[in-house]
């Protein structure tokens, strides 16, 4: 295939036809096949010289041609040996997936966290700042603190305390929005629909080095910006879980959760419960990413 495409003088692997006049036998003059001449009277050293006519001779294209011919050669062998399967004689290597690790979630301003922890402080929340920490895999605590208590200033019965159980690290903008929702609409919520002043909120966590489940994307936990709480407990002793609430409980307790449900949805980015999976089915998730996310 290679030399067909290749220009030639002459067929490849023939000599060149002779030219001499006469030529009848292989290419032989006639001379060379009538009765010779007698030999000359007087003797010479007869001297042996090529017959020209069979020399091969190898015309410039032909020159060409060769040389074109063992440079394809040695880009095909070296083609073979090219590392990582890149060669014709290996095929082509699958790419191998490049494995990211998920940046972590952008401290806030300094400004601003200051700001937070002094509106904090103003609204008599009881909290211990966190020190700013990155972890492996992108996981962080970056303007962060510690809730223990938070005030219940408009407390119709007194009751000026409410405690936060099984708390960890959260982003002060979280801490901020949750002692609000704490304040504004848990415990009104509790007191009209249930009778009774909210004395505690059981949380599930908050910091947690994890992605959501079922995906390979980072949690809202793993920035401290999420909560999940999983009860709340009044003053006459009743302790109203999202588990057992949710769908078993009286009336009032399913109207009491589904209300606190929607007050977070106009406080926090995300909300979601039980009605968004099984893995909710026990807590109520809120944090601060998403426009408004409410299920």
């Amino acid at each position: 295939m290679i030399d067909s495409a290749l220009p030639s003088s002459t067929p490849p692997g023939t000599l060149p036809p002779c030219t001499a006049p006469g030529s009848s036998v292989d290419g032989l003059a006639a001379s060379e096949t009538s009765p010779r001449p007698p030999a000359a009277t007087h003797h010479r050293t007869a001297v042996h010289k090529p017959d020209p006519r069979f020399q091969p001779t190898i015309g410039s294209s032909e020159v060409q041609r060769m040389a074109l011919v063992a440079a394809l050669s040695v880009i095909i062998a070296g083609c073979s040996m090219v590392p990582d399967g890149r060669g014709l004689s290996r095929g082509v290597a699958p790419q191998q997936a490049r494995v990211q690790q998920p940046a972590a979630l952008p401290a806030p301003p300094a400004a601003d966290t200051r700001q937070c922890i002094s509106a904090l402080s103003k609204a008599q929340v009881r909290f211990t700042p966190v020190p700013d920490q990155t972890f492996g895999a992108g996981c962080s605590q970056l303007g962060s603190v510690r809730l223990s208590t938070i005030a219940l200033t408009d407390a119709p019965r007194g009751l000026d305390e409410l405690a936060i159980t099984n708390i960890g690290p959260v982003r002060c903008e979280l801490a901020q929005r949750f002692a609000g929702w704490a304040q504004f609409g848990i415990a009104r919520a509790a007191e009209q629909m249930l009778g009774s002043p909210l004395v505690r909120i059981e949380t599930m966590g908050s910091y947690s080095c994890r992605t959501i489940a079922g995906s390979a994307k980072l949690s809202q936990h793993a920035h401290a910006n999420a909560i999940d709480i999983a009860a709340f407990v009044l003053a006459d002793g009743r302790r109203i879980s999202v588990k057992q609430g949710w769908n078993g409980g009286d009336n009032q307790e399913r109207a009491f959760l589904r209300t606190i449900h929607s007050s977070a949805c106009k406080r926090f980015g995300t909300v979601l419960g039980p009605d968004y999976n099984a893995a909710h089915h026990d807590h109520l998730h809120v944090d601060m990413s998403g426009q408004g996310y409410c299920r």
